[in-house]
């Protein structure tokens, strides 16, 4: 998938570039991400997509088609066609992450992903949330993922900076702490 990046960016700075001078970049990030979510629910659609031997064309009427079907926007219709018709339909996950990350930058705010034993409630949510923001300077926007196989705590991750608030993580630090002596 790294391989991916490099063209999946590109890709994404034309249309980010497209859909900020428009003024709905967010608008269309939303339904680059409904694309996607029915993209993976239909199989069949992302494989004629993704199929060498299917013409070009006949990719790109699917990809319009399919993006006209949930209401998307002229721009991400002709953006998915020519996405699908150029055989780049297997990036799209790696464009809509590059497109999502342009826009967060832009409006000054970040995604911290939060790895947690349990749950966490509203309250905890916003207090992480506000701790975030403050360390970071961004307003933060949290997707929390429940992880069974953590012992307690919460691991979370904001671009390159991991905070490991962890039960599994305290106990390999003072685990180290004891080997040094």
């Amino acid at each position: 998938m790294r391989a991916h990046e490099g063209t999946a960016r590109r890709y994404a700075k034309a249309l980010f570039e497209l859909a900020h001078a428009s003024g709905e970049a967010e608008a269309i990030g939303r339904e680059l991400e409904q694309l996607a979510a029915v993209l993976a629910e239909n199989g069949g659609a992302h494989a004629v997509l993704t199929r060498p031997w299917i013409k070009p064309v006949d990719r790109r009427g699917v990809a319009t088609a399919i993006a006209q079907k949930i209401g998307a926007r002229k721009l991400v219709q002709d953006f998915v066609g020519l996405v699908a018709e150029r055989g780049r339909a297997n990036h799209l996950p790696e464009i809509i992450a590059a497109y999502r990350a342009m826009v967060d930058a832009d409006l000054g705010r970040a995604r911290a992903q939060v790895r947690t034993a349990v749950a966490f409630t509203d309250a905890e949510k916003q207090k992480l949330s506000a701790r975030l923001e403050q360390a970071l300077g961004k307003r933060i926007i949290l997707e929390e993922q429940v992880d069974a196989s953590l012992l307690g705590g919460f691991i979370a991750q904001v671009g390159s900076l991991i905070l490991d608030g962890s039960l599994d993580g305290q106990l390999a630090r003072m685990r180290q702490r004891l080997a040094r002596g």
